[in-house]
């Protein structure tokens, strides 16, 4: 499909003699990855080059079958855009990771950005990870299950329901919705959906997200924010409109020019000819306003907070059980809450009812414990278990819903890193993990997947370059 005669007239105007290697380059695509613990190293990519501006980032020479690879379904790794990964650049010089933060992704289907937030941020920070849509909710919620961290919850609300929690966050993130220009090589449908008038409305409703965020940052904390685009309405006006409308105050990067990315008046802008990644720009934000509030929190009157001498059920599945708090839902689920988030997390749920507060970790059964999938995925889950280990191709067939595997934990050894795989796989059924609908799913870059990787929450990108966090 022919890129829209206006888009092209733009670039043209705005890249001057650039323009014919942008052009030129607006052909192939490419993705990335990340993985969820810095703390041991596993070259699960052997070679791959990095991605300079993410110290976890690779690019793969090739794309492989991510959605039959039982380390993907581990949270070993999570496929993304490279271009988008430069927001790490952005916190690691904006924000002090090694104290606690309390930090908001305000749209952040399907979770690329929040898996790598948290990556960044400290254990004892607290990471909010909302989408306001509500068929995108199931496979942000599942990607995030699958990293493992216990220290985030995911909601459901438009920006103007966190009214309640104006002040309350340090880093807010608002990579918003938008016309997708960055990614008119990879998307027809973008391309072909894309007018002046689309970019006008989309300019719009971020700042409309953009006044509701702008209340969210607590004094000294910071805003980022983003999108794939390249139009100065989406872009520079919106920048420009919230420094002078909102209190806030340029951040200035200090990125290195090997890299490739242009800094403009307000904003640093990712082109596909001069970086390895698609269209992405970024601008961090500084607040000098609101004071952070007191949020009167309680624990929700259904959960049952379960009594210290039944919590010796638990030391065989979660490590340092003390550290958590342990309820039981109306349905008998039981979630795990970090006690030194407990605040932050009940805080949250007393604000926002349409959420997902705590690990939910299994189900208690008269005396047994039943651990549950998520458990499995979980980084606090206690070493000594029963596990197998699925050859590559057994792994295969149950991802293709060939073959069932049976009870108990899998395990995959790649690399010399042993990868969790599975809790509680039901016998006959060969379906470790929450189905999704293989309709109408895309990712946050718009990019359509296959019905497999639909049905499994992969950020579908028809790209070969991936970050992986050692």
């Amino acid at each position: 499909m022919p890129f829209p005669l206006a888009f092209l007239d733009r670039m043209k105007s705005d890249l001057g003699s650039e323009f014919l290697r942008f052009l030129g380059r607006f052909g192939t695509a490419r993705s990335g990855e990340h993985s969820p613990e810095p703390v041991e190293k596993v070259d699960a990519f052997g070679n791959a080059e990095p991605i300079p501006w993410h110290p976890d980032g690779r690019y793969l020479a090739e794309r492989p079958s991510f959605t039959l690879d039982p380390s993907f379904h581990a949270g070993a790794y999570y496929v993304q855009e490279a271009s988008s990964m430069l927001i790490f650049e952005a916190l690691r010089q904006t924000v002090d990771l090694g104290q606690k933060q309390r930090v908001l992704d305000l749209c952040a289907a399907p979770g690329g950005k929040s898996t790598l937030l948290l990556s960044a941020i400290s254990r004892d920070s607290f990471l909010v990870s909302n989408e306001v849509i509500q068929n995108r909710v199931a496979p942000l919620k599942m990607n995030l299950e699958k990293w493992g961290h216990a220290n985030v919850a995911v909601t459901n609300h438009d920006s103007e329901d966190f009214e309640r929690l104006a002040g309350y966050f340090d880093v807010v993130l608002v990579d918003a919705p938008c016309s997708g220009e960055g990614l008119f090589r990879k998307d027809e449908d973008a391309a072909g959906h894309w007018s002046e008038a689309s970019v006008e409305l989309c300019a719009a409703r971020q700042r409309r997200i953009l006044t509701a965020a702008a209340d969210l940052v607590g004094q000294g904390g910071v805003l980022i924010y983003s999108t794939c685009t390249f139009n100065a309405a989406e872009n520079e006006n919106n920048v420009k409109w919230l420094a002078e409308t909102g209190g806030f105050e340029h951040c200035s990067l200090a990125l290195n020019p090997d890299w490739g990315v242009v800094e403009k008046e307000r904003g640093y802008q990712c082109y596909p000819h001069r970086v390895r990644g698609e269209g992405f720009i970024l601008r961090p934000f500084e607040n000098g306003g609101n004071k952070t509030p007191f949020i009167k929190y309680y624990v929700p009157k259904e959960w049952q907070r379960i009594v210290e001498k039944q919590l010796g059920v638990f030391e065989k599945w979660v490590s340092q059980p003390a550290d958590y708090e342990f309820f039981t839902k109306p349905e008998g689920m039981v979630v795990a809450v970090p006690r030194q988030l407990t605040e932050e997390f009940f805080a949250i749920g007393s604000v926002l009812k349409k959420r997902s507060v705590g690990v939910e970790i299994g189900e208690l059964k008269n005396k047994d414990f039943i651990p549950s999938h998520t458990l499995a995925l979980a980084n606090f889950l206690h070493p000594p278990f029963a596990e197998g280990e699925p050859d590559q191709g057994t792994s295969a067939a149950f991802f293709e819903k060939r073959k069932p595997l049976g009870s108990g934990l899998g395990t995959w050894l790649d690399a010399g890193g042993i990868r969790k795989l599975a809790a509680r796989l039901d016998e006959g059924a060969g379906q470790p993990l929450e189905q999704l609908p293989a309709n109408g799913l895309a990712d946050s870059d718009g990019c359509e997947m296959t019905s497999l990787e639909m049905e499994h929450g992969l950020d579908g990108l028809d790209t070969d370059l991936i970050p992986f966090h050692p």
